[in-house]
């Protein structure tokens, strides 16, 4: 029986391949525009940083590798994971690729007390001398 209500499927054609062509080149176009138009909304940190081309550039290609992976941009809570997700990619990214290294500090030489002679040989004790704002 016919249904006037009922959605007819339509078969792909060569102008529907085409328009999803170009349809995918706007999504690419549509983070610099979208940035270009939202950023009067941002934060006054956010604009001072975004004038600096690397860093609007940094903040688009992290844009587009979030629309990528299927992020909503709309909700702060998916933004806020795919960030805490990839943030030791994401630091190592800013550092040129090179992860920060921690180093212990290890004292070489006799651990100085309080009343002990100052080692910058003035005389005085080490709490009244060199050690007076420790």
């Amino acid at each position: 029986m016919w249904n006037p209500f009922k959605k007819k499927k339509e078969e792909p054609s060569s102008a529907t391949a085409v328009s999803t062509a170009t349809d995918k080149k706007e999504v690419k176009e549509s983070i610099e525009q979208r940035l270009e138009r939202e950023i009067d909304a941002l934060p006054a940190m956010l604009k001072g940083q975004l004038k600096d081309p690397a860093i609007k550039k940094r903040f688009i290609d992290i844009a587009k590798r979030m629309e990528k992976d299927g992020v909503d941009f709309k909700s702060i809570r998916q933004m806020k994971k795919w960030m805490k997700n990839h943030e030791a990619e994401l630091k190592a990214e800013a550092n040129g690729g090179a992860v920060a290294k921690v180093e212990t500090v290890v004292h070489e030489g006799p651990k100085i007390g309080r009343n002990d002679l100052c080692p910058c040989g003035s005389g005085k004790k080490y709490k009244k001398c060199c050690g007076a704002g420790k």
